[in-house]
């Protein structure tokens, strides 16, 4: 049974060292659903509300996100900050990159 599974792990080991790894995109970029920073639910990072530069740290990321723009504008009275939509925060990060 050991042999068996074995082969099947350096089988599938192989498989996956012949796959094309593609290239890599700006991955912001790529976003269709994010968490909302006030419930944690996930919501279309299209109709998202983006808070940027903000002096509360996030976990993962250097942006807020959140479904409604009221809690969005909550969020810059407390922290600081900006809020933008998806475009203009594409669109900025776009240009950062240049």
């Amino acid at each position: 049974m050991k042999t068996i599974l074995l082969i099947f792990l350096l089988s599938i080991s192989i498989i996956a060292s012949e796959k094309e790894v593609p290239k890599k995109q700006n991955a912001k970029q790529e976003l269709s659903y994010i968490i909302d920073a006030k419930n944690y639910g996930l919501i279309d990072a299209k109709k998202a509300f983006f808070v940027l530069n903000s002096h509360k740290y996030g976990t993962m990321q250097d942006y807020f996100a959140f479904a409604d723009e009221k809690d969005a504008k909550e969020h810059v009275e407390k922290y600081g900050g900006s809020v933008v939509d998806y475009e203009t925060y594409i669109k900025l990060d776009a240009n950062s990159t240049k």
